[in-house]
């Protein structure tokens, strides 16, 4: 299952009478104003799954479960992997540097497990590099059953204090370097931003986050990826009705997205 094709797709099937009459000018706004939902269903497991479409955005719907796993193998440590992308240990972030409990190597999962890498700042973040030996980064993946490693970039608590005092959003830089998928590094995943967002939320780390009575009721994470690829992304996950006593919780992750078709043929 890919969201970013579920997004794609779905925007189509909306907005398909007013595309197909925009061949020759993709860019112009779609005519669509309405909200339309568009059910899907995924052939993997028959999951049902539902997008809402407003012109060439598009919010897609995702009840799941949360999985968390911490990451504990003879073969592979935390520096193993860091040394396969160009990064050593002084690029992690350690509990005496604040008292902020990032996820750090764990795997976490709303689809497919990714493990948790925080780096102290958006400029060692994309000092990282592809792995240096593909065959050897996918056997420490292995090792810790693992489908990639997702890197973000954290904040002090100051900034985050700061951040809310001011009302300025806040948001995360993010690589993925997938255990091997036929391509280096990832420009963009759904399901990676929503096991960071799922972690961040279950531990309180919460940003840009919407009051209800002096309640929070969701948790909004914005993630930008692809960026040291040149090919940036931005990826807004909300959380909603997690429930954090269960072994595998349950939960609602909105992912919200913008389309853009830039060629059609028929």
């Amino acid at each position: 299952f890919c969201g970013h094709a579920a997004i794609g797709a779905c925007s189509f099937l909306a907005n398909r009478k007013s595309i197909i009459s925009q061949a020759n000018n993709l860019r112009s706004h779609f005519m669509l104003s309405s909200v339309t939902t568009v059910p899907f269903l995924t052939a993997a497991d028959g999951a049902r799954y539902d997008a809402k479409v407003t012109g060439n955005e598009v919010e897609l719907i995702m009840d799941t479960q949360h999985s968390e796993t911490k990451c504990n193998s003879q073969s592979c440590s935390l520096e193993n992997l860091l040394s396969e992308i160009g990064l050593d240990m002084r690029d992690v972030p350690s509990e005496r540097d604040g008292d902020i409990s990032w996820p750090t190597f764990l795997n976490s999962s709303v689809a497919r497990p990714k493990t948790l890498i925080p780096i102290v700042s958006t400029e060692r973040l994309h000092a990282a590099t592809p792995p240096q030996n593909p065959t050897k980064f996918r056997q420490l993946c292995d090792s810790i059953d693992s489908t990639g490693i997702y890197l973000y970039s954290t904040f002090t608590k100051n900034e985050m204090e700061e951040a809310k005092f001011n009302k300025r959003d806040l948001a995360f830089e993010c690589r993925q370097f997938p255990r091997s998928s036929g391509y280096p590094e990832d420009p963009a995943t759904g399901i990676a931003a929503g096991a960071l967002a799922a972690s961040l939320h279950n531990r309180q780390i919460m940003l840009n986050n919407k009051e209800n009575g002096g309640v929070v009721r969701d948790s909004n994470y914005d993630v930008f990826q692809g960026t040291a690829m040149g090919q940036p992304s931005k990826i807004r996950v909300k959380i909603g009705d997690y429930a954090p006593k269960e072994t595998n919780p349950s939960l609602r992750i909105f992912y919200t997205g913008l389309v853009v078709f830039d060629s059609l043929s028929h």
